[in-house]
């Protein structure tokens, strides 16, 4: 896709005449300009939300978050574009220091557990929040084929999950970051889980595509009902997939399942 234009730069005080550059990952969607990075807003609500709690996060925290750019306006957004100060940092890989990646990730949820449940996420309408909710048994699946034959039987490995819950990252195997100043968390979708299952879908996602050893499924089986935490990440998803790409083609998410199933509890 096309980068910001020059009325976007202007509007977040940058200059309309600079160098504008990609950023790997972000779906594509990432341009740096300067020491800030912009990204189309797909939910305002959810975005200004984000927004707020960043722009208070708590100096002492133990993590990082991006800085949010208000536009000239005031707002958090600019003809659907939003702003905030690059995070220095290189990507950490859950697979290659997973206590220090907990570290980060449990510093980041102590920071926001005592939040209320915010009410975006009733109004929230994308494939990633109906896979959220098709896990967790607030809506039925929906999709034809071997990924929906795979869904199936992971939710039907589900047993009820009598944890607390509270406001979590749900996205987190690409966006943790490690620096000499320490750990940082950005491109925050919140949901409100049990906080396990938020590392549950890092473990998913990094034995199924980043070639991460499947250890990783028991690095973190310390954490409450881990493994119904696990087939619940599996069927997040494997419905956001089916509402993304009605295609099989390979399916690691299926000897994911058996590596699951066979586990203990």
């Amino acid at each position: 896709m096309s980068g910001p234009g020059a009325e976007v730069l202007e509007a977040f005080g940058l200059d309309p005449a600079a160098h504008v550059e990609p950023l790997p990952g972000g779906q594509g969607r990432a341009w740096r300009s300067g020491q800030v990075v912009l990204k189309p807003v797909d939910d305002l609500g959810e975005h200004s939300w984000v927004c707020g709690v960043f722009e208070d996060w708590p100096a002492g925290a133990g993590v990082a978050v991006p800085d949010p750019v208000r536009s000239d306006s005031g707002r958090w957004a600019f003809e659907g574009w939003g702003a905030h100060r690059l995070v220095p940092g290189e990507h950490l890989r859950a697979g290659d220091d997973p206590a220090r990646f907990r570290q980060a990730v449990d510093g980041f949820h102590d920071v926001v557990a005592t939040m209320p449940r915010p009410g975006l996420l009733d109004e929230r309408d994308d494939p990633w929040s109906h896979g959220d909710r098709v896990a967790w048994g607030e809506a039925d699946p929906t999709g034809t084929g071997p990924v929906r034959d795979v869904l199936q039987e992971a939710l039907g490995a589900c047993r009820p999950v009598d944890l607390p819950s509270q406001v979590v990252h749900g996205d987190l195997t690409t966006n943790v970051l490690e620096s000499p100043a320490g750990a940082a968390v950005i491109d925050w979708p919140p949901y409100f889980r049990p906080r396990g299952w938020a590392l549950a879908v890092v473990a998913v996602d990094a034995v199924c595509w980043q070639g991460t050893p499947p250890s990783l499924l028991d690095a973190w089986s310390d954490l409450e009902r881990w493994r119904d935490l696990l087939l619940r990440a599996l069927a997040y998803r494997l419905q956001t997939r089916l509402q993304h790409d009605h295609a099989a083609g390979d399916l690691p998410e299926a000897a994911v399942l058996d590596l699951v199933l066979a586990r203990g509890d």
